[in-house]
């Protein structure tokens, strides 16, 4: 995208002024990443970054503090907020300049009050610009040259680490490679109180040319089995391998410990809770199940130890993942579950979260793809999904040992996972909900036999 013009305003409001404020808020609601959709809130600023014709906005809006990076320009272009005499205000996240004020103050290359970068190495000039498109938490900018790279914008802002910036950072230092290099990042510290507090803004990495998303791989080879029809299969032995070398590499960078009983206590309550939470959200679809799911509660406290707990992705499936031109797999989108508090993201947690995110997430490319060729064989699909969940868990035994699928740890994870799919599902695309229901199902009444011993 070229950039617009960028002269200065001479008959616009500033970027604070309420009626600017205002017309963002009016604005926010159409975007996909705005997380108060339906909520009636008051929006008001709370601080503004000066870039001389762009400007960071950190707004509140009700509880929540989010990023809204602006510009004035002449034209509205494609990302036009609210026209004031002859400006245009405009997300300035869909305008080049802009992208590389941003990219300059994250480099260290340009000092803004309010604002500090780290950098590992400065990014390549911005050049033409590319918003990715469906993202529903941040917004994401393709830039660069022969070295791409891309600059994630971090809408909802917390005080604190982001674990995108944080993990993926140490990652970087330890050379993991299945992980993409953080090239720089940008913090801002705004008034909480009496005090200051900061906390990132954005996070700019090595982008992965070329790179296929792992679930439509997936997924468009489960399709062609149900039809028949012959398809390379992508290689879920090395996604596993390319997994379990992350976890290996997350444990040397940021370490680990052994989960103490009030670990263990707290890692049970909060299962108890979730599984009451999906029982009441999901009364509808797993009323025939209330005796199966009481029981499997009562299996929660069969856990007597958590083990080695380390910092994990967090949020990982089939689409937080990408297969390199070389073939090679590459793990992406370190910043864990978005709707879970910031500081939740950062405490470490059993390995097996992330292996059961990335189970389920087959069991889903093949419930997507029967629900493509609605006449596929079920069956078909099952075996499907076994065939990919033994790849993937051999080639992560390979590179860091078994996966005991016995362990109730392992085990109430699943469940948990596929409960809280059940309540999406119903809340978002209803038609979908037999796909996680299913595997409810098969999990509650036919649960793993009690350790030996």
């Amino acid at each position: 995208m070229a950039p617009m013009s960028a002269t200065t305003p001479t008959d616009a409001p500033d970027f604070g002024d309420r009626q600017v404020i205002d017309a963002i808020a009016a604005w926010m609601p159409t975007t996909r990443w705005y997380p108060l959709k339906g909520q009636v809130v008051d929006v008001t600023l709370e601080r503004a970054y000066d870039l001389g014709d762009a400007a960071i906005l950190l707004l509140r809006a009700g509880e929540t503090l989010l990023q809204v990076p602006v510009a004035w320009r002449d034209e509205p272009g494609s990302a036009g907020i609210a026209q004031f005499g002859s400006r245009w205000l405009i997300d300035a996240c869909h305008d080049a300049d802009a992208v590389q004020a941003f990219i300059d103050v994250a480099s260290g290359n340009r000092a803004v009050e309010g604002l500090s970068g780290e950098a590992t190495s400065t990014p390549e000039a911005v050049g033409e610009i590319r918003v990715i498109s469906g993202e529903q938490s941040n917004t994401s900018i393709i830039g660069g040259g022969e070295h791409p790279w891309i600059a994630k914008v971090f809408r909802v802002v917390s005080p604190g680490d982001n674990p995108d910036v944080v993990v993926t950072g140490a990652l970087t230092r330890a050379r993991c490679k299945p992980v993409p290099s953080l090239l720089a990042a940008l913090t801002a510290t705004w008034p909480a109180g009496d005090a200051f507090v900061s906390g990132h803004l954005l996070a700019v990495s090595s982008f992965v040319s070329g790179g296929e998303d792992g679930w439509e791989l997936f997924r468009q080879h489960a399709l062609a089995t149900l039809r028949g029809e012959q398809r390379d299969v992508p290689d879920a032995a090395a996604l596993g391998a390319a997994v379990a070398t992350v976890h290996k590499d997350l444990a040397d960078a940021l370490g680990t410990a052994v989960a103490t009983e009030a670990d263990t206590l707290r890692f049970i309550t909060g299962l108890e809770q979730r599984l009451a939470w999906a029982r009441e959200q999901g009364a509808g679809v797993l009323s025939d199940l209330d005796d199966d799911l009481s029981a499997a509660a009562a299996r929660l406290r069969e856990i007597d130890a958590l083990g080695q707990l380390q910092q994990i992705h967090g949020d990982l499936h089939l689409g937080q993942v990408l297969r390199s031109a070389d073939g090679s797999w590459a793990l992406i989108d370190f910043e864990g579950e978005p709707l879970r508090p910031l500081h939740e993201r950062m405490v470490r947690e059993p390995r097996q979260r992330d292996i059961v995110g990335m189970l389920r997430s087959f069991d889903y490319a093949a419930g997507s793809a029967l629900q493509q060729n609605p006449g596929g064989d079920p069956t078909a699909a099952g075996d499907w999904v076994a065939q990919r969940r033994a790849e993937f868990l051999s080639g992560y035994a390979d590179a860091l040992g078994p996966v005991d699928e016995q362990d109730p740890v392992f085990s109430a994870l699943l469940l948990d996972k596929a409960l809280y799919e059940v309540v999406y599902e119903l809340r978002n695309r209803p038609t979908w909900v037999s796909v996680p229901l299913e595997a409810v199902r098969a999990m509650v009444t036919h649960p793993p036999a009690p350790p030996v011993g």
